[in-house]
C-alpha cells in the first residue's frame, strides 16, 4: 500500500508541474498564436495610458473612420478586418484580424497603436505610425470604426461579444482558464490513479471472507484460546 500511495503522489505531481498545451491558431492572425497574443499584450505607454475618446460615435465619424480604413488599412486587415487584405500574405507577422482583437482592447491602447504603429519590439510589423499622418480627431474616428466592425455590423464577419480591455488586462483574464484547465487535468489524474489503486488493492485482497475468519479462527485455537468443541462449532458456522 505504501509503494503504491508513493507512486500515486508522483505521478499527480509529475502531471501538476506539467506545461499546458499550446493554443491553437486563430483565423486570420498570425500561425503562431503565442506570439500574436504577445504583440496584443503589450504593456500601454504612459503617455497613451486613460484617454477618453473625445469623439462622439456618430454616423458622421463612423463614415469618416470608414473612408480612413479603406485607404490606409483595407490593404493589410481587409476590408471586414479579418486580416486578410492582399497584402497580407506578403506580411511577416501577418496582420491582426482587427475585427476580432478590437473587442478586447481599449480605447487607449487601439489609440496606441494606430498612432505608433509596430515597427519595434515585441510588434516588429509593416505597420507604419499614423500619427504622422492623421490628426488625433481622424484616428479617434478610425477606432469608432472599429468598434463596429469587431461588433460584425459590417459585411459577414464573425459577431463576438466581449469585454473592451487593455493589453495587461488581456493578460489577467487568461490566468484564470490556465488555472481551470491545469485543476481539470490534476482532477482527471488523480482519479484514474485512485482507479488503480482500487483495483490493486482489490486484488491483493480478493479472496472469500470466510478464509480469512477461518485462518484467525484456526491462529485462536492453536493458542488454546479456544476449546476444541467451541473451535469446531464456530468453524462449523462459518461454513454455514
Amino acid at each position: 500500500m505504501k509503494n503504491t500511495v508513493v507512486f500515486a503522489y508522483l505521478f499527480l505531481s509529475l502531471a501538476a508541474c506539467g506545461r499546458p498545451a499550446a493554443s491553437a491558431p486563430m483565423m486570420g492572425s498570425d500561425t503562431d498564436m503565442d506570439g500574436m497574443m504577445q504583440r496584443h499584450m503589450a504593456p500601454l505607454p504612459e503617455e497613451y495610458a486613460g484617454p477618453d475618446n473625445p469623439v462622439r460615435a456618430d454616423a458622421g465619424s463612423s463614415e469618416r473612420g470608414r473612408a480612413i480604413y479603406a485607404k490606409s488599412c483595407a490593404a493589410c486587415h481587409g476590408d471586414e478586418g479579418w486580416g486578410d487584405g492582399p497584402a497580407a500574405e506578403n506580411l511577416t507577422p501577418a496582420p491582426a484580424p482587427i475585427a476580432h482583437t478590437a473587442q478586447m482592447l481599449s480605447d487607449a491602447y487601439l489609440f496606441y497603436r494606430v498612432s505608433e504603429g509596430g515597427g519595434f519590439a515585441p510588434f516588429n510589423s509593416s505597420m507604419p505610425p499614423f500619427k504622422t499622418t492623421l490628426s488625433e480627431a481622424e484616428r479617434w474616428d478610425v477606432i469608432n470604426y472599429l468598434r463596429i466592425l469587431s461588433a460584425g455590423s459590417v459585411g459577414d464577419g464573425m459577431m463576438n461579444g466581449g469585454p473592451m480591455m487593455d493589453g495587461a488586462m488581456m493578460n489577467w483574464m487568461m490566468v484564470p482558464w490556465w488555472i481551470l484547465g491545469s485543476l481539470l487535468t490534476v482532477g482527471v489524474v488523480a482519479g484514474i490513479v485512485l482507479a488503480i489503486v482500487w483495483v490493486v488493492q482489490g486484488g491483493r485482497h480478493r479472496g472469500k471472507p470466510e478464509d480469512t475468519s477461518l485462518e484467525i479462527l484456526k491462529r485462536r485455537y492453536a493458542r488454546g484460546e479456544l476449546a476444541d468443541d467451541q473451535f469446531e462449532r464456530m468453524k462449523q458456522q462459518l461454513k454455514e
